[in-house]
């Protein structure tokens, strides 16, 4: 088989919302730590608004104050740990795609705010840790997105430039994450941004669907 040529010799995927649908799994644990110290549940609308800052932001915002308490974050960790695989999807075009990358010869890592542990555990479990060279969360980077020092220690594991990665989200967040690293930054909306917010970013690319990645990645130009 011929390879196409790259536009891209390296990848950097957002985990929640980009990769892999885990809300059900985030919002149980958040009302799991709620009921434990005596609060009402929220919906799984308002938790899934929480999400894509990272755990300690996440739990911030849940319980509406700016020190978490220990136990708060214990509950929710304890609970998530138990369901967070089981209770986690892999999103639409997702695996082939990272197939198809792979088999093209494209370096891939996971650049997310989410634990560098659960996010492993979710990945192997559901069979994809295998395409990435690293899964970097903050507590791994010493930084967490938007800042570029977690996009640059993760793609260091690649060994390529920021002129030959793109990256990969479904978030603001990992477009201003992409330009303060300056990199390239592809966005889909299948995470809890909208399409509308996602063009909003500027991001260099705009998905339809994840699978649209390809295209992306061997083209030349658009």
């Amino acid at each position: 088989m011929v390879l196409p040529p790259l536009r891209y010799r390296a990848v950097l995927f957002d985990l929640d919302g980009t990769l892999v649908d885990s809300y059900t799994a985030l919002a149980e644990a958040v009302n799991f730590a709620r009921r434990e110290h005596g609060l009402r549940e929220l919906t799984a609308a308002r938790i899934r608004d929480f999400v894509g800052d990272g755990l300690d932001t996440l739990l911030r915002r849940a319980f509406g104050t700016d020190e978490v308490p220990r136990s708060v974050k214990d509950a929710f960790e304890s609970r998530y740990d138990e369901i967070c695989c089981e209770e986690s999807t892999i999103l639409a075009d997702v695996e082939t795609t990272l197939a198809t990358l792979h088999g093209f010869g494209v370096l891939m890592a996971v650049c997310t705010n989410k634990p560098t542990s659960f996010s492993k555990k979710i990945l192997t479990f559901l069979e994809l840790a295998p395409y990435f060279c690293a899964i970097v969360g903050p507590d791994l980077a010493g930084a967490r997105k938007p800042e570029a020092r977690h996009v640059l220690h993760t793609l260091e594991a690649t060994s390529c430039a920021a002129s030959e990665a793109l990256f990969v989200g479904d978030m603001p967040i990992d477009v201003h994450a992409a330009r303060n690293s300056g990199i390239d930054v592809a966005v889909v909306a299948t995470g809890s941004s909208t399409a509308e917010a996602l063009r909003a970013a500027k991001p260099d690319h705009y998905l339809e669907r994840f699978g649209d990645l390809v295209k992306v990645v061997t083209r030349s130009t658009e």
